[in-house]
């Protein structure tokens, strides 16, 4: 139950009204099953703004508490040359089974021309699972996004293995609805400040008119 989308969990904001565009954030497909006391996670998920914006959102740690409000500390402990050693605390609830948990993970950004992919490894050893790994992979999809997300997650805590994947689950798509829609927000208000940047004003505009007039 660590943080296939911090959504992310990055991604976390109630549906509706916040995201703008053709098409509000959906989750396609999510897949939980679990095998020898290790989780496997699939997503699919589509997003109404474009990859490399929400891409973007993402990569960008100063917004994960904007995109999963349930996370409680995030410290960066060390960066490499296109990643950080991060660790995060956040408070995980579905109905009544909550706790708080802690991991590292080494988190990799990789840009692509119109999105990205984001690795993470959590580090053995460091906090509340014994090993895991996840990959958020932002793709264009005829101007929007397209959210694959896949996770491969052993806990060292106890969850209820006959309900455990129901659980799993029930809380990954809450997280994930939440996320992407602040993701969405984030992106449609970066991308609308982008526009406004390379538009001049008015003002601006006739001053540079007047200033070619004869």
């Amino acid at each position: 139950m660590a943080r296939p989308l911090l959504i992310l969990g990055l991604l976390a904001a109630a549906l509706g009204g916040m995201a703008t565009g053709a098409r509000a954030a959906s989750i396609d497909d999510l897949q939980v099953h679990l095998a020898a006391g290790r989780y496997r996670i699939d997503m699919r998920a589509h997003l109404s703004v474009r990859a490399q914006d929400a891409y973007a959102v993402f990569a960008n740690l100063g917004n994960l508490r904007a995109i999963n409000s349930d996370v409680r500390e995030a410290t960066v402990l060390g960066r490499t040359g296109n990643g950080v050693r991060l660790y995060t605390v956040f408070r995980a609830c579905v109905l009544w089974y909550c706790r708080s948990i802690r991991e590292t993970q080494a988190m990799t950004f990789i840009r692509g021309p119109a999105g990205g992919e984001v690795d993470a490894v959590i580090v053995p050893g460091s906090g509340d699972f014994h090993s895991g790994h996840a990959r958020w992979s932002f793709r264009d999809s005829g101007g929007q996004t397209e959210l694959d997300v896949t996770a491969e997650l052993d806990p060292a805590f106890r969850i209820p293995p006959l309900i455990g994947p129901w659980l799993v689950r029930r809380w990954l798509r809450a997280e994930t609805e939440r996320a992407t829609v602040a993701i969405e927000r984030l992106a449609s208000a970066s991308s609308a400040v982008s526009h406004r940047s390379l538009a001049p004003s008015t003002e601006t505009a006739r001053g540079a008119s007047a200033r070619r007039a004869p």
